[in-house]
Order: C-alpha cells, then sequence, then structure tokens
C-alpha cells in the first residue's frame, strides 16, 4: 500500500515538473518571439562614428570646476528619447593640446558656446587626446582649457595665450585609453554631435564640402531649424 502512494506521488509529482517545463518553454518561446519582433521593429543600433550610429562608450577622468572627476559618456545618454521630445544633446570634440588646429578652435568654441551649451540645451564635452607628439599630461590640458600660464600647448606656446575664453565645460583625460582607436579618430580638432540617446547625428569629417562643416552650422541647423 505504502509503495503504491508513493509510486502515485512520484507520477503526480512528474507531472507537476512536466507541466512546469512546459510553461517555461512557453515562455521562452512567447518571449524569444517578442524580442525578435522588437529587433524588427527597431533594431539595435550598431556602434561607431558614422552618422547614425550609436557613439562608443567613452570612460575616464574629467576636469571641471577646479578638480578631476569620474566621467562615463553613458551616465549622459537616455536610451529611451524619442526624436521631437526634450532632451540634452552632446557636442564631443576631440583635440590634441598640442595641435596648432585645435588651438586655433579655441576661439570657435567659445563663440557658439553661451548660445547652446551656457543653456544646457548641449552637453559639451572635449576630449583631449595624443595624436601630436609625446609629452602631454594633465597640467597641460588644464592649462589649455582654462587659459593658464603654462608653456607648453601648441608645442611651446604658453597656455593662457590660447584664442577664445576660458571653457567652462568639462575636459576629459583621454591620453593614455583606446578612445583614438575607438573613435577611428580622422585627425584633430575632431567633432561629433549627439543626439540625446547617443546617436550620431554629426560627423564632422562627413561634412567637408557642404554648408554643415562647422560645429557652429551642424548646432544651429539640428538644434534651431529643426525646432
Amino acid at each position: 500500500m505504502k509503495t503504491d502512494c508513493t509510486t502515485r506521488r512520484a507520477l503526480f509529482e512528474d507531472e507537476n515538473a512536466d507541466a512546469r517545463m512546459g510553461a517555461t518553454f512557453v515562455i521562452s518561446a512567447a518571449l524569444t518571439i517578442a524580442l525578435v519582433f522588437v529587433w524588427i521593429i527597431a533594431p539595435p543600433a550598431s556602434i561607431g562614428v558614422s552618422e547614425g550610429q550609436l557613439a562608443p562608450e567613452i570612460i575616464g577622468q574629467g576636469y571641471l570646476d577646479g578638480g578631476w572627476e569620474d566621467f562615463q559618456l553613458t551616465d549622459h545618454i537616455n536610451f529611451s528619447w524619442v526624436e521631437g521630445a526634450e532632451g540634452q544633446w552632446i557636442l564631443l570634440q576631440f583635440i590634441d593640446t598640442d595641435c596648432p588646429h585645435c588651438w586655433k578652435s579655441g576661439a570657435d568654441m567659445s563663440e557658439h558656446w553661451p548660445i547652446f551649451g551656457d543653456s544646457g540645451a548641449v552637453l559639451y564635452v572635449t576630449i583631449a587626446v595624443e595624436v601630436v607628439g609625446n609629452e602631454h599630461s594633465r597640467d597641460e590640458i588644464v592649462a589649455f582649457k582654462e587659459k593658464q600660464d603654462y608653456v607648453g600647448c601648441k608645442s611651446t606656446s604658453n597656455c593662457e595665450n590660447r584664442p577664445g575664453d576660458v571653457h567652462p565645460w568639462m575636459y576629459v583625460d583621454a591620453l593614455n585609453s583606446d578612445v583614438s582607436d575607438d573613435y577611428a579618430l580622422p585627425g584633430v580638432p575632431f567633432e561629433l554631435l549627439l543626439s540625446p540617446d547617443g546617436i550620431v547625428i554629426w560627423n564632422g569629417a562627413q561634412h567637408k564640402s557642404d554648408g554643415l562643416d562647422t560645429v557652429d552650422s551642424a548646432l544651429r541647423h539640428h538644434l534651431m531649424e529643426d525646432a
């Protein structure tokens, strides 16, 4: 009698296990179908620097308001943002503090910052990389940003003589990182404008022969004309 009860209990447990396993398979299949459907409707963006791609991650230390702090690009990206909604755009500028063209770009950045950056519409981030020479330092990055008395910017120039005003936005130290490779820098300065969801909406290198070949023109086109 005891054996019969044990047998029935075992069969009952096996049936429950089979039912649970079957339900699990059904749920898994449903989720898979749902994910495939979402992917077909809105496939995930590929990562890269071409327009329409999701900008690669940047992790490092940034200098702002007199000190260095952690910076991570994805902390400033709203992945659920949809076109037409409010959100903060992101301007990435890649420079080398020894680069003569980057030295000159200091004035250009100062001109449109009050319109787009100071208002909070655009998050300005300058990423300092090393592509010209090899004697770079954090002190030089800070001196370039703050226009301090420091000989070394543009190779042998005094950083306090950099064109433009002091830059009040963050400068990120990417001297010893893979950022240059991740962003396939064609040279410096190099600028990208990202929509609030991190998608590259403007790549300066892709507009060398049209009316959107400057940061200012790109900002006005995407944030003013499309408003």
